[in-house]
């Protein structure tokens, strides 16, 4: 396999998940601070309050990506580190501590890709009616206005939110993130609210005539029809644009999906006035960030509402997780997004695959399993940019083992760098290695 020169090569990470230092320097709770202290509402009742204690050893952590060879870090910025209590008031302690980590960064070639928001809200935000309220597209504007001014010049990569589908729909259809919603009509006046927040953010970024680029992370699945009946791929093309375009639609091309404007049980639950929200504040965003792991089949169903259901393709292999692993998946990606949203540069922002730990920290270093897993991707990858798609860049989750938050805490293992819970020590698995050579 080969990949152009200017191929940047990174890993990937989330404030939340890394960082530690819940309640220091001023910092405000997040919602994830908040609910992993209620027993039960957590696996295990895991916190974030050390996790891999980042914020103290961050100096540490820069060095490791150095050794690696890394050419770009994707990580998080803590909004609740911005802004504690509220919209009022910044916290300086934390505009010092992410620029000087973007100036540690920048100092051993490495450039920073930063995510407005990564999973975890203020609990200020949620107080106040969170994605829900009116007024959230604003808070979110003035959070990105205020981050852009003082870190903008230094950052080319930004994102506004990562993974909209997973920290905003499933929030609040499914009940599967805080705040652990399941309503299907606020889930779509909340996505909606994302949306204009992604626009609010893309035109502060815009105003200030900023060196770099900004995109919106999506994540996903390519859908195949599960048989080759014309229902089920009608199916598949409605689960697509559901899970992906309905995101990618209106952040590239200013309106939702076409194939889904026939759906009263979608579109009927949108504000009276969408449209024009869409065509008053639209801004195409840069270029395109996904995040990749498993594929979707789809089947046609007469249910009245969606008419598809998903369907589990249990002949593909599985990690413990729950992803399935098709590394094929991201050549036809690839290829559908050259189709679709043609002349984006597109970015793989995260991949991985995620081990159970069985607590033998030696033998968790020979992760023979992630090498295959990457060096699949990458060959899918690299065939599809023989193939003329634009991808610019591969981001490995993650950099080192994490709080997987909700489903995981603790107990999964996506790192290429081993964290040590008890010691905090970082040690390099046998994938870091393979990764170091690519």
């Amino acid at each position: 396999m080969s990949f152009p020169k200017n191929f940047i090569w990174g890993t990937a990470s989330a404030a939340y998940q890394i960082e530690g230092a819940y309640n220091e320097d001023g910092k405000g709770l997040s919602i994830w601070d908040f609910y992993s202290h209620e027993k039960g509402k957590i696996l295990h009742n895991e916190t974030g309050d050390v996790a891999c204690d980042h914020i103290h050893r961050y100096k540490e952590d820069v060095q490791l990506m150095k050794q690696l060879g890394l050419r770009a870090f994707r990580f998080s910025i803590s909004w609740s580190r911005i802004y504690p209590n509220g919209p009022e008031e910044v916290c300086e302690a934390g505009l010092a501590y992410y620029e000087d980590m973007i100036d540690r960064l920048l100092a051993e070639g490495i450039e920073p890709f930063f995510d407005l928001w990564h999973c975890d809200l203020p609990y200020w935000v949620m107080e106040r009616g969170a994605v829900l309220s009116p007024e959230f597209v604003e808070w979110f504007r003035v959070y990105a206005r205020t981050v852009f001014t003082r870190l903008g010049r230094k950052v080319k990569y930004w994102c506004t939110i990562n993974e909209p589908s997973i920290n905003i729909m499933a929030s609040y259809a499914y009940g599967a993130n805080a705040p652990f919603h399941e309503n299907f009509d606020e889930a779509i006046l909340a996505c909606h609210n994302g949306i204009l927040a992604h626009y609010a953010a893309v035109q502060e970024f815009k105003k200030l005539n900023l060196p770099g680029q900004i995109t919106s992370v999506i994540h996903m699945e390519p859908v195949y029809a599960w048989t080759i009946d014309p229902k089920d791929q009608e199916a598949a093309d409605r689960k697509q644009a559901f899970y992906t375009g309905w995101w990618l639609d209106p952040m590239l091309k200013g309106h939702y999906p076409e194939i889904l404007k026939d759906y009263p049980y979608i579109m009927d639950k949108l504000p009276e006035n969408y449209q024009k929200d869409l065509e008053e504040n639209f801004v195409p965003m840069d270029f395109i960030g996904i995040n990749y792991y498993s594929p979707g089949y789809a089947r046609y169903k007469d249910d009245g509402e969606l008419y598809y259901e998903t369907i589990h393709n249990t002949a593909l292999p599985r990690d413990d997780y729950g992803f399935f692993f098709y590394p094929e998946g991201l050549f036809d990606m690839g290829i559908y997004l050259k189709q679709t949203y043609p002349g984006k540069d597109i970015f793989i922002t995260e991949n991985g695959f995620g081990k159970k730990k069985w607590g033998n920290l030696d033998e968790e270093l020979e992760d023979d399993y992630r090498i295959d897993v990457i060096r699949e991707h990458l060959r899918s990858m690299s065939r599809a940019i023989q193939a003329g798609v634009p991808y610019k860049g591969y981001f490995h989750w993650t950099i080192m083992d994490t709080n997987e938050l909700y489903a995981g805490g603790y107990n999964y293992m996506f790192g290429l760098t081993q964290i040590n819970y008890e010691t905090l020590e970082r040690r390099p698995r046998k994938s870091w290695y393979y990764y170091q050579k690519v």
